[in-house]
């Protein structure tokens, strides 16, 4: 049987993401799972940061619930620090964070604004704890987190620990969709976990290890995506990030597709970046994540710009021959209404069954990790959006940011995306 260039990429696609799908299954199945019980002797101190900049207004309910959420943790009280940092906000948020100094929080501001990043490190400074975390404004904590993630730390290879991010009660379909794509990315740092091979350690309440920064340094201002930058630090000094899946987490995603698509944009321009940086941990000498985890990421990459690409030429090209029967033949409206009521004139071949089987396997996976996540949102509907939808943004999110990254272009927020 000679086989077509279209039948090939489906056969290598299917192959990557059916091995892919064998590793993470034969991990999930592991009779060798990690497991860190709460252990009420262990309660080493946890400072909590929290930047903010103009979440004061019709924002600022939204602070008050970050701020509530931590100060209802059932964390012991006289082992929690809680420090908000002002990043010259010029609305009332200072005076909303001022307003809980009574209850403990301690407050510190700056005139002018210096970015997220530098915000927090200026917190990192007056921070007296063992363990650190930052909380962004419009994230807030389940009772519990603290308690699930704090015992991870009694291993002293672990220098993070990191929950369950979600978006909370998502009602538009952007947030919907975001809804899925953060619950497929809690399902992979799951099992990446459980390989001790996190790439990523999101910036929402991971908790960190001071000793750590305190050796090897702060977060770097000079990258969009400090958060990987750390992580992918802890990893080259050979230590561990962990992952506890039922420690929630909530976000509530943006609202427009524009910031969706830069938000993106920067992530994955940053993750070229740091890729380069750190190209030495694609090595044995890391273990799974320099044998398995980064090299599948950067296949995973490539091969979403070539699909795409691929996919919009056969587009194209089979838009024209259509075009073109119809110029030849003539145009019959009652073509576009027939329908073949044949069944067994529809070719079932390993091309179609392939991509079939890694669809239910897709949404198997999605299953699992909506139950051991505890994940209240139902998924059917919109796993089939962003199934449907989210390949073809992110694929033209990972183009623009190629593009930018050659170009030598930098990526920021703000209606002035990029600039040379």
């Amino acid at each position: 049987m000679q086989l077509s260039f279209h039948n090939i990429l489906i056969y290598l696609l299917s192959f990557i993401g059916l091995f892919t799908s064998i590793v993470y299954f034969l991990t999930i199945f592991s009779p060798n799972k990690k497991k860190y019980e709460p252990d009420p002797n262990y309660r080493p101190k946890v400072s909590i940061i929290v930047p903010i900049w103009n979440e004061g207004s019709a924002q600022g309910e939204r602070l008050r619930k970050t701020i509530n959420s931590l100060l209802n943790c059932t964390y012991p009280k006289d082992k929690l620090e809680i420090i908000i940092v002002n990043d010259g906000s010029t609305d009332n948020s200072l005076e909303i964070a001022k307003s809980y100094e009574v209850l403990g929080v301690k407050v510190l501001s700056r005139n002018k604004s210096q970015g997220k990043t530098k915000a927090i490190n200026l917190g990192l400074k007056y921070a007296t704890g063992e363990l650190i975390a930052g909380l962004d404004a419009d994230s807030f904590i389940e009772p519990d987190v603290l308690d699930k993630l704090v015992p991870c730390f009694k291993d002293k290879n672990v220098m993070g620990a990191i929950p369950s991010i979600k978006i909370w009660k998502p009602k538009r379909f952007l947030q919907k969709v975001q809804s899925q794509e953060f619950l497929s990315a809690v399902f992979i740092r799951h099992l990446q976990s459980e390989l001790g091979a996190i790439p990523l350690a999101p910036g929402a309440f991971t908790l960190v290890r001071k000793s750590f920064i305190d050796k090897h340094g702060l977060l770097s201002s000079k990258t969009m995506v400090e958060d990987l930058e750390l992580s992918l630090r802890i990893q080259s000094k050979n230590y561990l990030i962990e992952n506890v899946i039922d420690a929630n987490v909530y976000t509530s995603g943006v609202k427009t597709f524009k910031i969706f698509v830069n938000q993106r944009i920067r992530w994955f321009y940053g993750f070229l970046i740091q890729l380069k940086r750190y190209k030495h941990l694609f090595s044995k000498k890391y273990g799974n994540l320099g044998v398995f985890i980064l090299p599948v990421s950067v296949i995973f990459v490539f091969l979403t710009v070539f699909v795409f690409f691929y996919s919009m030429i056969m587009i194209i090209y089979n838009s024209i021959k259509w075009i073109r029967e119809i110029y030849l033949v003539g145009f019959q409206p009652t073509n576009l209404f027939e329908f073949n009521r044949d069944l067994f004139l529809i070719r079932i071949d390993n091309t179609t069954i392939l991509p079939v089987l890694l669809l239910i396997v897709a949404f198997s996976f999605m299953l699992y990790i909506k139950a051991v996540s505890k994940e209240r949102q139902g998924i059917t509907l919109p796993f089939i959006s962003f199934i449907s939808s989210y390949w073809f943004l992110g694929s033209l999110c990972w183009i623009l940011a190629i593009y930018y990254y050659i170009r030598k272009k930098k990526v920021k927020w703000g209606p002035n995306y990029f600039s040379s």
